[in-house]
């Protein structure tokens, strides 16, 4: 194997105790393998004091304009000037800030701009990163180019400025890697898109042996704010007091019903035990048409699925494991029956069918920019 230098550029922190998304077990696995990673988190500033001031204080504390190893070839920093772009559901407040995305995208500090000199691999994860493009190709054009896109822009309220860069810049990259068929018909046109399913960190389940619930109880598991529809799970509450919701990386807008628990952000190894001895996991996405690419990218449906766990969804959300219990976005539901159901379905092994290793994943990624040679 040929040991590449690998710079990722993420809105995401590579921190103890806070959430970690596909980007850290894919980095993390290319450092196992011998490349030298440097993952940089961006779109962070002080400006985050007033949505995020404890994962910024984290920030400056350990990565702040410097990379500090996390472990063997992998290290991690954190571009943090002053202030920064950011997305808003507000259109006014959009337009003031997309010269200031512009403005953003033109700048790295020479702490990641050297790495990105020397990288051979360049990887950009959809959202703010996008707007550094140009300014990447500039700092290496040698370098090859990697969209790794998670999303839909558009679904995840990216600002208008985002939305319009990923249309520009998106045949530059040299391959795209998306985890949904689906989704990577929705991009923009002009990009080398490569499918690439989503994995699982199999080990970190198996050894969550200890159940963090009490004896005898009946526990509900819901993973990530996206789309989380509030009012689906109230529903579910009210029905089934007998139902603990465990509530994780959710804002909880009123009122906390006395049988949900709203436990913010925890590590992926406090999450693990969690999901692996719940009685069901929740999805409940309020999704539109354009959405539905969630049932093949999402994270939380295969980690449900390897601890054999049924899951309860909209129905709009094409089902394909076998453990889904679906209700609808439109109409009325019985949600006692619903619930009821998940309780009395079968954790069957069947559910694990055909979900890959983070390696398998960080070693199809890397060969869509650098084949094996025949």
């Amino acid at each position: 194997m040929h040991a590449r230098k690998i710079v990722v550029l993420t809105s995401h922190v590579f921190l103890d105790g806070f959430r970690k998304a596909s980007i850290h077990f894919v980095t993390r696995n290319w450092a196992a393998a011998g490349h030298d990673v440097f993952f940089t988190t961006v779109g962070h500033s002080g400006l985050s004091r007033f949505k995020q001031k404890a994962r910024l204080e984290a920030l400056r504390r350990t990565q702040g304009n410097r990379y500090a190893e996390i472990e063997p070839h992998l290290h991690a920093g954190a571009y943090l000037p002053p202030i920064h772009a950011f997305s808003t559901s507000n259109p006014l407040v959009n337009a003031m800030v997309k010269p200031l995305f512009a403005l953003y995208g033109r700048y790295l500090p020479g702490f990641v701009a050297q790495k990105i000199k020397e990288a051979d691999l360049v990887v950009v994860e959809s959202g703010t990163p996008i707007v550094f493009v140009p300014l990447l190709r500039q700092l290496n054009p040698k370098a090859k180019l990697l969209y790794f896109c998670r999303d839909l822009l558009n679904s995840v309220g990216a600002a208008p400025y985002l939305c319009e860069t990923e249309g520009r810049v998106i045949g530059s990259f040299d391959s795209i890697c998306v985890p949904s068929r689906h989704l990577g018909e929705m991009l923009p046109p002009g990009g080398k898109v490569n499918f690439v399913p989503q994995g699982i960190e199999g080990a970190a389940f198996d050894k969550a042996d200890v159940s963090p619930y009490p004896q005898g109880s009946r526990n509900a598991v819901a993973v990530g704010d996206m789309l989380f529809d509030q009012a689906a799970v109230e529903q579910m509450a009210a029905v089934a007091p007998e139902v603990t919701f465990h509530l994780f990386g959710i804002r909880w807008r009123g009122d906390v019903p006395s049988n949900i628990e709203v436990h913010g952000e925890k590590s992926f190894e406090t999450l693990a035990a969690y999901i692996r001895h719940a009685n069901i996991g929740l999805a409940p996405y309020k999704v539109n048409t354009s959405e539905v690419y969630l049932a093949e990218s999402s994270l939380k449906l295969l980690q449900y699925g390897y601890c054999l766990l049924p899951v309860v969804l909209p129905d709009i959300i094409p089902v394909s494991r076998g453990n889904e219990i679906t209700y609808s976005l439109d109409a009325a539901n019985d949600w006692r029956a619903i619930i009821d159901t998940a309780l009395g379905w079968p954790h069957d092994p069947s559910y694990r069918d055909g979900i890959l290793s983070w390696e398998d994943v960080a070693a199809q990624t890397l060969d869509t920019v650098f084949p094996k040679q025949a």
